[in-house]
């Protein structure tokens, strides 16, 4: 005698593949990182100058909606997407901080500025602090970066110069690569302007 087949057996199977043919579909989650000017530089390394001080860097700090795996993208004045399948290698903050410390220490270093990090430097000539507000992606094809900054000298509460600078970049149409190159060319513009003011504020640099 034949058996008959179970209907909920089937629909289980059914069930099953369907879903190992939808897992099997999903895109590959795509990693990425920041790139400092000193990871770009080619050149042989310049030889320093006399030194003109010991310049602090830190803390650097970003709002809580970027800090989070996820690449993300602005969709309007109140929507942001996170981009799931583009994703930060590691902390975007700790690659922020990190970015900004050695294109600052590639900028200075030359005029005898030597750059650290806050944490290990008790004492330093100048230090600066980083809050970064905004630094994502636009439905423009924009990277937007904005971030307040202050420069303290040696006293307690002593600040040489401050700033709330917005730095605009193209992303050039490609996807979250051409975003986060975007965003490579927006912090070394902001290190850029904060290397001027501490060789205006702190000596000329060579």
């Amino acid at each position: 005698m034949m058996r008959r087949s179970c209907p909920l057996f089937t629909v289980l199977c059914a069930a099953l593949l369907l879903g190992l043919s939808a897992c099997g579909s999903s895109p590959a989650v795509r990693f990425y990182t920041l790139t400092s000017l000193q990871e770009e530089k080619s050149s042989p390394a310049i030889e320093m100058a006399e030194r003109q001080g010991i310049i602090a860097v830190g803390p650097v700090e970003i709002a809580d909606y970027l800090d989070r795996p996820q690449i993300v993208r602005r969709d309007g004045a109140t929507s942001v997407t996170l981009l799931e399948v583009d994703r930060w290698a590691g902390s975007l903050q700790a690659d922020v901080a990190r970015v900004l410390l050695d294109n600052l220490a590639v900028l200075l270093g030359p005029g005898g500025y030597v750059v650290l990090p806050w944490e290990t430097t008790p004492l330093p000539d100048g230090r600066i602090q980083v809050s970064v507000t905004r630094f994502e992606g636009t439905d423009q094809d924009t990277v937007v970066l904005d971030a307040l900054w202050t420069l303290n000298g040696k006293e307690k509460g002593d600040i040489l110069a401050a700033g709330n600078t917005v730095i605009v970049e193209t992303a050039g149409g490609g996807g979250a690569g051409g975003m986060v190159e975007a965003m490579n060319r927006a912090l070394a513009e902001l290190s850029r302007r904060i290397a001027a003011e501490v060789v205006t504020k702190l000596g000329q640099a060579g």
